[in-house]
């Protein structure tokens, strides 16, 4: 098995919270069987949003390079990542089903062109931006942290760092943490400011039939306590990692049952059986340890 090398994401922080299990054999533990573990099956409306997303980030990375892309462009880019993604998972769609997810994902780009980020960027006002790769870390505290923006642009003597929510509910305090999270990632980039007080927060994400601008000043003490949390929980998460190297099964299972419907280690776990019965059965095993 490889070494464990922290890292922090808010993908990672919320599974662990909901199983910590599930977190350690996907990112502590993924090479047990000489490979890396890929992502599970997805819905066809995540399909629909990764080719959305990968869409988005095609279409800028066009602009950047001084291509503006027309309506028709735009569409078929759309089609050919969605049937990929599908490919990807060796799954057929058919056209009826590919046109639908296509008319939801075509009407939401054509709203996030019309939001005031993207028209400045899209007319020129915005002179001095850049795209970033959200799979890209930058190393801070004795971990990777993986927290990058989607786009960083200067206006005058403030960066904006803006994420992109494909789909997501009210800001809450996860979201809050991984937006506070861009500030220290920005901070370690090449090329970006190092001081908190140069940067503003900007989160544009769908939120009941339209994209919703959050949009924030950078406050001291609470990057400080972002920082700290983050590390609090990269301790917590090192300590697990440690633990699973000698007994998996003392690590903690699911809080609720619902995380275990789609997990693809639940055959691993629970065998079958009920997270609750699961929970009694390991339980006893620990007391007849003792």
């Amino acid at each position: 098995m490889d070494r464990y090398c922290p890292s922090w994401s808010r993908t990672q922080r919320d599974l662990f919270f909901k199983c910590p299990s599930a977190w350690v054999m996907r990112y502590a533990q993924p090479r047990r069987s000489g490979r890396t573990l890929g992502p599970g099956p997805a819905s066809d409306w995540n399909l629909m949003l990764r080719a959305l997303k990968s869409t988005i980030v095609d279409r800028l990375e066009a602009l950047r390079l001084g291509t503006e892309w027309s309506e028709s462009i735009a569409s078929f880019a759309l089609k050919e990542h969605l049937r990929g993604g599908f490919r990807a998972q060796k799954r057929a769609i058919s056209p009826v089903k590919c046109e639908a997810l296509l008319l939801f994902a075509e009407h939401r780009m054509k709203l996030l062109w019309r939001t005031d980020t993207f028209l400045r960027i899209n007319k020129g006002t915005i002179r001095q931006w850049t795209l970033l790769n959200r799979r890209e870390s930058e190393h801070i505290d004795g971990y990777d942290l993986f927290a990058s923006p989607d786009i960083a642009y200067r206006c005058g003597g403030t960066w904006h760092l803006v994420r992109l929510d494909m789909q997501g509910s009210k800001m809450s305090d996860s979201e809050r943490l991984e937006s506070l999270a861009m500030v220290l990632w920005a901070m370690k980039r090449e090329g970006l400011p190092q001081v908190k007080e140069q940067f503003h927060i900007q989160t544009i994400g769908w939120r009941k039939g339209s994209w919703v601008v959050h949009s924030f000043g950078v406050d001291s003490e609470e990057i400080e306590a972002a920082r700290s949390l983050i590390s609090s929980d990269v301790s917590a998460m090192k300590q697990c990692a440690e633990v699973s190297r000698y007994a998996l099964d003392c690590i903690p299972l699911a809080v609720h049952e619902s995380t275990c419907k789609t997990c693809p280690f639940k055959a691993r776990c629970l065998d079958g059986r009920s997270l609750a019965f699961t929970k009694k059965q390991r339980l006893r095993m620990l007391e007849q340890g003792d």
